[in-house]
C-alpha cells in the first residue's frame, strides 16, 4: 500500500491505499438533476489515477480548507475555484467536491504530491472471480456507473469502427450496445462486435475485452481490442452466475415493486448524455 505525500514538507496527506481502475463515471462530473447526495468516486482505502490522483474524501488527512475556495451550489463545494485544500505548510494540494449530483471526490494536483511505500503486487488475472460475483461493491449506484461504462464503450467502439457500421449479437450486447450504433446511420461493409476475456473468446472484427480492476490494463487478446471496465464486462459476458442485487430503496426503478429483488438488472440502458458529449 501507499501514502501520498506533499512534495514541499513531506507531510502525510493520505491513509494508506491501494491502486483501482480509473472509474469511467469520472467522465461524467454531474449525475442527476437536483438534490441528490452521490457516493465517492472510488471506493473508501484506494486511489486511481489518469490526470489527476483521486481518492475518497474520507482518506484524505492533514490538510485544511482555503478558505476563499469554497464554492458550491446549493449544498456543498463544486471544486469549480481549483484547489482548496492545502497541506499544513500552506501549499494547495487537492480539490475536493461534495455538491449534490456530483460524485464525491478528492483530486491531488499531479505535482503537488508523490507516493511512498510499496504498492500492492499486480493480481493475477485469474485470481479475480469473473464468474459468480461482481468485481466491485453491489450498491444502489451499480446502474449509474454500468451506464457511464456503456456510453464510454461505445465511443471507444465508433472510434474503433472508423467510420464502418457495427453490428452486435443478440443478447447483452445487442440489448445495451444496438440502439444506439443502428441510429448513427453508416454505410458500409458492416464490423462485428464480441467479447474476449476470462474463459471467453468470440470471432468478431472489434473485441470488447475488460480492464485489470487494480491497474486498469487491457485484457491481452489478438486484434481490434476496445478496453472496458471489469464491473461491465462481467455484465455482459456472465449472464448466468453474476449476482448483482440493489439495496432495499435503491436505484432500479423498474425492479422495486420486484419481490424477490431480481439477481441482476434486466437491461443497461448507456448513458445517452455522455454518448451525445463525446461524438462528432
Amino acid at each position: 500500500m501507499v501514502v501520498f505525500e506533499c512534495v514541499a514538507c513531506g507531510a502525510a496527506l493520505t491513509v494508506p491505499l491501494t491502486q483501482v481502475d480509473g472509474p469511467d463515471h469520472e467522465v461524467v462530473h454531474q449525475w442527476g438533476n437536483g438534490i441528490r447526495y452521490m457516493p465517492s468516486l472510488v471506493p473508501a482505502g484506494t486511489y486511481a489515477g489518469r490526470d489527476r490522483i483521486v481518492i475518497a474524501p474520507g482518506d484524505v488527512r492533514g490538510v485544511s480548507w482555503i478558505e476563499d475556495r469554497l464554492v458550491g451550489y446549493c449544498c456543498g463545494i463544486d471544486g469549480h475555484e481549483g484547489p482548496n485544500l492545502a497541506c499544513a505548510c500552506g501549499r494547495p494540494v487537492a480539490t475536493r467536491v461534495d455538491d449534490c449530483s456530483l460524485w464525491q471526490v478528492v483530486r491531488f494536483e499531479p505535482d503537488a504530491v508523490r507516493p511512498i511505500g510499496v504498492p500492492d503486487p499486480v493480481r493475477e488475472w485469474e485470481s479475480f472471480d469473473w464468474d459468480t460475483t461482481p468485481l466491485t461493491d453491489a450498491d444502489e449506484w451499480w446502474q449509474a456507473r454500468a451506464e457511464i461504462s456503456a456510453a464510454v464503450a461505445i465511443i471507444r467502439v465508433l472510434t474503433a469502427a472508423g467510420g464502418a457500421p457495427v453490428t452486435v449479437p443478440d443478447g447483452p450486447l445487442a440489448d445495451t450496445f444496438r440502439r444506439e450504433f443502428d441510429a448513427q446511420r453508416l454505410s458500409g461493409p458492416a464490423l462485428s462486435l464480441g467479447l474476449a476475456g476470462p474463459g471467453t473468446t468470440e470471432e468478431a472484427d472489434i473485441l470488447l475485452v475488460p480492464r485489470h480492476p487494480q491497474t486498469g490494463d487491457a485484457w491481452p487478446a489478438q486484434g481490434s481490442v476496445v478496453p472496458i471496465s471489469a464491473e461491465l464486462w462481467v455484465w455482459l459476458a456472465r449472464t448466468d452466475e453474476q449476482p448483482v442485487r440493489p439495496r432495499t430503496g435503491g436505484q432500479w426503478a423498474p425492479h422495486l415493486s420486484d419481490d424477490p429483488l431480481p439477481r441482476r438488472p434486466r437491461t443497461v440502458e448507456p448513458c445517452l448524455w455522455a454518448v451525445r458529449r463525446w461524438l462528432p
